[in-house]
């Protein structure tokens, strides 16, 4: 399963989903109890404001942005397993999607995801991102790692383009691949 950091949550599809589906709302709900501890408004009402709304705005601020994108990736991740669609044998992600693998692999708590979220730290280390140590440290050997590499900081494809990407990521090769 790969988390990615952006571009973010629309709100149309988190409130139809929010609507619809109870383990969803159960999971987003949980999400939102524990951010707003940390957020200065509640991550609920900044995600489902009236889209002309001021506080709709919000949901640009990175702190918004970032938890709210966290909240809706585990809660969609819930209704799936809810579902029965997927079974996740492992997991990646970037920025607040590698919060999110960390958390939903087990090896980061919901409360410190969510202040890493909300306190803007770098969420990138020395050494990979805090969620990949994690992971590693509690025993999973195969880590993904899925951020530009040295030679590659702006993200850009390899000259074989996403195929060729793709092709590296199945096979466990190349600089996008870190196992």
């Amino acid at each position: 399963m790969l988390f990615p950091s952006g571009p973010g949550v629309r709100p149309v599809v988190a409130r139809a989903l929010y609507g619809a589906f109870a383990e969803f709302r159960r999971e987003f709900d949980a999400m939102c109890r524990v951010a707003d501890r940390r957020l200065p408004l509640p991550l609920a009402a900044v995600v489902f404001a009236p889209q002309d709304g001021v506080d709709a705005g919000l949901l640009h601020r990175p702190e918004f942005r970032r938890t709210a994108l966290f909240a809706y990736q585990v809660a969609l991740l819930r209704l799936w397993r809810e579902w029965d669609v997927l079974r996740v044998a492992a997991v990646a992600g970037e920025g607040a999607g590698g919060c999110a693998a960390g958390y939903v692999a087990g090896v980061l708590g919901l409360d410190e995801a969510v202040r890493l979220l909300v306190s803007g730290h770098r969420l990138f280390e020395h050494g990979g991102t805090r969620a990949e140590r994690l992971l590693r440290a509690g025993g999973h050997d195969r880590v993904l790692c899925c951020a530009p590499d040295q030679e590659n900081r702006h993200g850009t494809a390899p000259a074989e383009g996403i195929r060729g990407l793709r092709q590296e990521l199945l096979e466990g090769r190349g600089p996008h691949a870190r196992w």
